[in-house]
């Protein structure tokens, strides 16, 4: 009977080595390494799992494993590693554009060139909606982490000495950013009046008020507000996947606290008020885990329903242009920042891992306080030495 080894490299992270049988060319006995992520007991029966393969001839030989196959491993090793929605990510790239194709050829064999190929294709057609033209360089850069995830997993495992997608670092096709769009506090005001009546005034609100995220502010309850205080604690997030709706750690992976200006605090009150009394109606009481923007009966929205009814009623403000649901986090950031707020306390209230990416994001508010900061020294200059003349 084989036997294997398993050792913690960290918590929750388990290191499995067994022998897959000697190689079949030199005859050498070998050593294959897995990574686990979960319980020791997760790790002691993916290990029995894999060496009851190798006793019962299913365990795929690495000199014979096509790309297909190992993207199919991979897929399934990663599937309690990551979020479920994005290995639904993951498995999209990996069925509907790596397996089609680089699947037939031998893991062994992938160089550079199978890859160039591959990218040229995508650069100029295999867009799935049948249209002309090639896939977006978004999509093409999303292609290649992908792959170079799966590889460098192989590597590791000693399945191939060296990850061929190395030698498309420095030549990814360049993405273009979008430009955000973002409205004023004057024309953020006309907005909110101007769907005051509509559901979606509330998430509007919240979005424009603390700059939270869309599925922050759907996945957030009443026990998470403390309006006395003015403060709203992002510690959840709702999003919807094939196997239904979920509710998940915020974006950054931790929790924060955002301070609530005063307008938000008299309109949550009166929300949570008049929410309580419709429950009530319907026989379902209020409590510390009703959502605070939620469906008639207290049950979940839909993030992407929410992103469409916000389109419809978008328009109905005079002199507010034209913007998405998610462009009310801009507006606030952006509001925050030409206001004078520092940026940390910015980074802070967005949730962004780290200050340079807010101020990276938001370039072009700080163009503004740029020109803003040469208008104050030069009124302090020119005193200055007015004074002295």
């Amino acid at each position: 009977m084989r036997s294997g080894h398993i050792r913690q490299r960290s918590t929750g992270s388990w290191e499995l080595r067994y022998n897959p049988g000697p190689h079949p060319m030199t005859g050498k006995r070998r050593v294959a390494t897995t990574t686990v992520r979960g319980t020791k007991k997760d790790a002691e029966k993916e290990l029995r799992r894999l060496l009851r393969a190798v006793d019962t001839g299913e365990h795929v030989d690495p000199t014979r494993m096509t790309v297909g196959q190992w993207l199919a491993d991979w897929l399934h090793s990663t599937a309690g590693e990551v979020a479920p929605r994005t290995h639904e990510t993951y498995s999209d790239l990996v069925n509907h554009y790596l397996i089609p194709a680089l699947g037939n050829v031998p893991i062994v064999k992938l160089t550079p060139h199978h890859l160039q190929g591959a990218y040229a294709r995508w650069a100029t057609g295999g867009r799935r909606d049948g249209k002309p033209g090639g896939l977006s360089a978004l999509t093409r850069r999303h292609l290649h982490r992908v792959l170079s995830t799966a590889l460098t997993r192989a590597v590791e495992q000693q399945v191939i000495a060296r990850n061929p997608c190395d030698a498309f670092k420095k030549r990814l096709p360049k993405v273009e950013r979008r430009k955000m769009s973002a409205i004023t506090a004057e024309q953020s005001a006309r907005l909110l009046g101007a769907i005051r009546d509509h559901r979606v005034y509330w998430p509007a609100l919240i979005a424009l008020a603390t700059g939270m995220r869309r599925g922050e502010i759907l996945g957030l309850r009443w026990g998470h507000v403390d309006l006395d205080r003015g403060v709203v604690s992002v510690v959840e997030s709702l999003e919807k996947t094939r196997a239904g709706l979920r509710f998940k750690p915020p974006k950054s992976g931790k929790g924060r606290a955002v301070a609530l200006p005063a307008f938000a605090i008299d309109e949550l009150r009166r929300l949570k008020r008049e929410q309580a009394q419709a429950l009530l109606r319907i026989g379902i009481g209020q409590d510390r885990d009703t959502l605070v923007c939620a469906r008639a009966d207290g049950s979940a929205m839909l993030p992407t329903s929410l992103t469409h009814e916000f389109a419809k009623f978008a328009d109905c403000a005079e002199g507010v242009p034209r913007i998405r649901f998610h462009d009310l986090r801009h507006s606030h950031a952006a509001q925050l920042l030409a206001a004078g707020v520092h940026p940390k306390v910015a980074q802070e209230r967005l949730g962004h891992s780290t200050i340079s990416m807010t101020l990276d994001l938001y370039s072009h508010v700080s163009d503004t306080m740029q020109e803003d900061a040469a208008a104050r020294l030069d009124t302090a200059f020119r005193a200055g030495i007015t004074g002295r003349k």
